[in-house]
């Protein structure tokens, strides 16, 4: 199963999204109800490493601009993979590997065609570095960022507001001390550490996996606390002035967000896993203005199965994607889950290898998403991306 990397914990994924040139029909209530979005359909992107290669993220501008970003390894250390697809093919563009070790892309977001950021994490095989590249245009280039850790530094998500700015959250420590939440801020000019909370505590880990943002005040941030008895979720809250921690349901004794999305101050959704008996199942959590509350969602494996999403996309109130994967018994599947207002429901999807799934997605429309993920069969692990329109 592909798992999250992140120094001194391994997180369960969903794993790997498969891409294949044809055209995926939704099935169930979720179908009937996808307005514009008739059918999932793309083209297999790029896989450079002969070992191993994911996209970790996606960021949607139009049909003909979307950037995808991730890992790939052939040997040694992993590298840094950026792809975009022109509206006809992906294509791989260069980006770079400062770290002498172990160098991931978590996510990628875009403020323009000629500004889109990807945050991840670079190592020298000791310690690692926060990382922050750029797209200006015409190349990727590696932007100064803070990395206030002496042994542990990881960016996992971002957020454009505007040119001006943009959020990267993740997590940092130093040798031998618990994990506290990161949160970065750009200016326009510069990236600048801001206070966050760690309700964990000194004692406990802090995690924060993914971020959203719908103005210069209203910004989410989503992850976990590890504590010596379990794990729980964490939202923080941006309101302009300060982040502050919003409660947030826990259904189980190991309850996690990995990913989070808003349209307005009033609609947010947050999406990861809770633990039910030996099992882990599909969570997904709503906040309407008020509080965040659990809402019902499809788990395809079953009971005795695994359930994880790790992406999700927001258009409007009536409109969400969220993505992940389950196992079967045999391997692992895409899930592709659709929010029409009134409930999520399961969407068709492709799963060819023995192992797929998804690791996020990204929408303009009700009619516009992309996922993206990898794939296995009996080779390495292969990127993919869906498109749906």
């Amino acid at each position: 199963m592909h798992t999250r990397w992140l120094t001194g914990r391994t997180f369960t994924a969903a794993g790997a999204l498969l891409v294949m040139a044809g055209v995926f029909a939704g099935t169930g209530p979720g179908a009937a109800s996808a307005a514009s979005c008739q059918a999932w359909t793309g083209a297999q992107p790029p896989s450079p490493g002969t070992l191993d290669n994911s996209l970790s993220s996606v960021a949607v501008l139009s049909p003909c601009d979307v950037w995808a970003a991730g890992f790939d390894l052939s040997g040694g250390a992993y590298q840094t993979l950026i792809e975009h697809w022109n509206g006809f093919s992906w294509t791989q563009v260069d980006s770079p590997d400062p770290g002498s070790g172990n160098n991931f892309l978590k996510s990628v977001r875009a403020a323009s065609a000629s500004s889109v950021w990807a945050v991840g994490s670079a190592s020298d095989g000791t310690s690692s570095k926060t990382l922050i590249e750029r797209w200006n245009g015409t190349a990727w280039n590696t932007v100064p960022s803070p990395s206030p850790g002496s042994g542990f530094n990881e960016l996992n998500g971002v957020r454009v507001v505007s040119a001006n700015d943009a959020w990267a959250v993740g997590a940092y420590g130093d040798f031998g001390t618990s994990r506290k939440t990161l949160v970065l801020h750009w200016n326009g000019a510069t990236w600048q550490q801001v206070a966050s909370p760690n309700p964990g505590g000194t004692g406990n880990d802090n995690y924060l996996f993914a971020a959203a943002a719908t103005s210069d005040s209203d910004a989410w941030a989503a992850g976990e606390i590890v504590t010596g008895t379990g794990i729980q979720t964490l939202t923080l809250h941006w309101n302009g002035s300060n982040w502050a921690r919003v409660a947030s349901p826990n259904p189980g004794a190991i309850s996690e967000l990995f990913a989070v999305g808003a349209t307005s101050a009033t609609n947010a959704w947050a999406v990861g896993e809770v633990t039910a008996g030996t099992s882990e199942q599909t969570l997904v959590l709503h906040w309407n203005g008020s509080n965040w509350a659990q809402v019902t969602s499809p788990n395809p494996g079953g009971p005795a199965n695994d359930n994880v999403l790790n992406g999700v996309a927001v258009t409007s109130t009536s409109s969400a994607w969220a993505v992940g994967s389950y196992e079967t018994g045999a391997g692992q599947s895409t899930i592709i889950l659709r929010w029409n207002g009134s409930k999520w429901a399961q969407v068709a999807t492709p799963s060819l290898g023995t192992n797929n799934g998804l690791s996020g997605v990204a929408a303009t429309s009700a009619s516009n998403a992309w996922a993206v993920g990898y794939f296995k069969t009996s080779g390495p692990e292969q990127a993919l991306a869906l498109h749906c329109c």
